[in-house]
């Protein structure tokens, strides 16, 4: 993986822990608590995702990955009041580590000679289990239930990803590609309403 790669990786870890450890907060979770959920958010995908794809976990052999939990973590802990108050930085922060982990997770899987359709699920995986785990621990209604644009979003980036990786363009502009559709599908769903059709009993 390139330093650049990294450098998103690192910087998706910390965004999540973030997001993960505010729902604990807004869970009255303690500080163990807020750990607990935000290293559950920030690295449940990815752990997933190198289990399939048969390497090492990613955050087993580079502790930085746990330190950078910890100082997530522990900034929230003392910046709570301030994430209650502004939601849309919360929303960005976690569209950030949305599109950052599916840029992760597909380029590492083609990286590794994998098929576009294992790259598309791994994308999709790890930028979404670390939030439904999140939600699985907390008193966070699961994204899963709601008909906001999230999983899609996720499938949407990672084939940005994809698509431009074919093409033979840069890793890095394809993560900057896909990053950039993350950001602007979900705020234009989020904006005009855009959902899912869903099973009506």
């Amino acid at each position: 993986m390139s330093e650049v790669f990294i450098i998103l990786d690192y910087i998706g870890t910390f965004v999540f822990a973030i997001t993960g450890a505010s729902i604990a907060g807004k869970s009255d979770f303690d500080l163990f608590g807020m750990l607990f959920l935000g290293f559950l958010t920030a690295v449940g995908g990815g752990t997933v995702r190198d289990l399939i794809l048969s390497v090492d976990v990613f955050w087993t052999t580079q502790p930085m990955f746990l330190y950078i939990i910890f100082l997530g973590c522990l900034s929230t802990y003392f910046l709570h009041s301030f994430y209650d108050k502004h939601a849309g930085v919360l929303l960005f922060l976690d569209t950030l580590g949305l599109g950052l982990f599916v840029s992760i997770g597909t380029q590492k899987a083609l990286a590794l000679n994998h098929t576009w359709e294992t790259a598309l699920i791994m994308g999709t995986i790890s930028g979404v289990l670390g939030g439904i785990l999140r939600s699985a621990f907390s008193r966070e209604v699961s994204i899963l239930y709601h008909r906001e644009l999230y999983a899609t979003v996720a499938a949407a980036a990672s084939i940005c990803y994809i698509l431009s990786s074919n093409y033979g363009l840069d890793p890095n502009l394809c993560a900057f590609l896909s990053i950039s559709s993350s950001f602007g599908l979900r705020y234009t769903a989020i904006k005009f309403n855009i959902r899912l059709p869903k099973l009506n009993n």
